[in-house]
């Protein structure tokens, strides 16, 4: 693969930016300041001549290419194949041209994060379920290289489709927050135990990511705690009002409801005057969140599932997310002791080191041939 010329499915861009797009972003950025060392050859980004870009990323050396006259899944399957002839094709976001996955022409790699619309059927349209079901089991047996996100994801995807138990099938964890600032921010001092008066949630609001357990211990946590606050960043429209859970006027004040924050440095800020950051989720498949919390010494308080556990390691406090009681006593046990807090916070910080998006990057560029 590493004799032809890489190039980028932009359509992300235009996209809004949850969980699959910030990491093509951050890929993308990574694949640009390797570009600009001259690492690798300056790959290209395709996306569609229609539409607004979001949040421009800063690119240096790779430029933006619009071509063709569709836009959406239309431009993916029927223009973007046109332009990847003879050429290595990287497709981040879960699809991927039918076109291109059938030509000896195109090297593809595709990364499929996770099964979302399996685990969770009735979260998605039988329109949305139809088109993944008959896509995925084709890129999966199409595709030059298939990779996933966590050894997590990967064992949990093979008990779906039994033929990604070949050699083309890898995992690839995510990073954090962006690697300048993240190589900045490991490099200071961060707020101590005292000056950090909240804890915290960050991630939709959703029934996989147990945002019942969390409003309720939540709730708990403020009532055990009358001087603390807890805040809660993230999508809420109408989320709750199935869980019917009432919020006791004596906490209403303190429980702060942020609503979906699109400008990151305002959740780095957050996490960085955290006492903790909350995570008790059904399912992820390599969240940011915990790392991101991590890097800012803020302990995480995990569920205990293999992805998490997988992230994680030795440097988060585990609960069942399935136990309110589990949920509360992990917090209990960190609010308790001031010295598991400083050691929590300090494994986190290590932890954090581990990962960047260079190294995923250089990850997937080794996987399709391109040996640094």
């Amino acid at each position: 693969m590493g004799n032809h010329s890489l190039v980028l499915n932009g359509r992300f861009l235009l996209q809004n930016i949850t969980g699959v797009q910030r990491v093509e972003r951050e890929i993308l950025v990574a694949l640009d300041k390797l570009a600009q060392k001259g690492l690798i050859a300056t790959p290209e980004v395709l996306l569609p001549a229609k539409g607004e870009i979001i949040s421009p990323p800063e690119l240096q050396k790779i430029q933006l290419k619009r071509v063709g006259k569709l836009t959406g899944h239309l431009w993916e399957q029927i223009e973007l194949p046109k332009h990847c002839k003879n050429k290595v094709l990287w497709c981040l976001g879960n699809t991927a041209p039918v076109i291109s996955l059938l030509s000896s022409r195109t090297k593809l790699l595709t990364m499929i994060h996770d099964l979302s619309y399996k685990y969770f059927p009735s979260a998605y349209s039988w329109k949305f379920r139809a088109f993944y079901s008959l896509l995925v089991p084709l890129e999966i047996s199409k595709s030059d290289v298939v990779v996933t996100v966590s050894n997590a994801e990967k064992r949990a995807m093979t008990t779906h489709y039994p033929s990604l138990e070949k050699a083309n099938f890898h995992a690839a964890q995510n990073g954090g927050i962006p690697d300048d600032n993240a190589l900045k921010v490991l490099g200071e001092s961060v707020p101590g135990l005292d000056e950090r008066q909240y804890g915290i949630y960050v991630g939709s609001l959703s029934k996989r990511k147990n945002a019942e357990g969390v409003l309720k211990a939540a709730i708990k946590f403020l009532e055990k705690y009358p001087d603390m606050r807890f805040v809660v960043i993230g999508a809420s429209s109408g989320v709750f009002d199935s869980f019917e859970i009432e919020i006791p006027k004596t906490v209403e004040a303190r429980l702060e409801m942020r609503g979906q924050v699109n400008d990151p440095q305002k959740i780095y800020d957050a996490f960085r005057q955290a006492r903790f950051l909350l995570f008790p989720s059904f399912y992820e498949a390599s969240p940011m969140p915990p790392v991101e919390a991590m890097t800012f010494g803020c302990p995480v308080i995990s569920s205990e599932i293999p992805s998490l556990m997988e992230r994680c390691d030795t440097a988060a406090l585990y609960c069942d997310p399935h136990s309110e009681e589990s949920i509360f006593d992990a917090v209990e046990k960190l609010m308790s002791s001031n010295e598991l807090w400083q050691q929590l916070s300090t494994a986190g910080r290590n932890k954090a080191a581990e990962y960047s998006w260079r190294l995923q990057t250089e990850r997937l560029l080794a996987l399709s041939g391109y040996e640094k």
